[in-house]
């Protein structure tokens, strides 16, 4: 009985990190892909904007892990600055409607985090 009690604690443990590790356990290609395909359905990206937005996502992503290697907590100041390079280039792909989009669905991201690092709405 035992056995079967620690198991099914072992499991419910191992399949509670594998969720909550999300998106920090894919890997940088697969983070890049899923930021693309969700770019590409939110603004209606043409294929040529979608390959444009790609390569920037494969790159960014690839530089966030540089900077999550050694395991630290990435520096605040150059993960705002890998952000702003990667909207400077992103800025040019997308028409003025897809920019304000773009910038509209960043400043929603930005409210639920902070709504979440507060416990959320109405929370005191």
């Amino acid at each position: 009985m035992k056995k079967l009690v620690f198991s099914l604690g072992a499991l419910l443990l191992a399949t509670t990190l594998t969720f909550a590790q999300g998106e920090m356990g894919r890997s940088p290609e697969e983070r890049a892909q899923r930021q693309t395909e969700q770019l590409t359905k939110q603004l209606n990206l043409s294929a040529d904007q979608t390959a444009k937005v790609k390569t920037l996502s494969d790159d960014r992503m690839k530089q966030m892990q540089e900077m999550r290697a050694n395991g630290a907590r990435p520096d605040r100041q150059k993960m705002q600055e890998l952000q702003e390079n990667y909207e400077a280039k992103l800025k040019p792909i997308l028409t003025t409607e897809q920019w304000t989009q773009y910038e509209k669905m960043r400043e929603e991201q930005r409210n639920r985090m902070r709504d979440g690092r507060r416990g959320g709405p109405g929370s005191n």
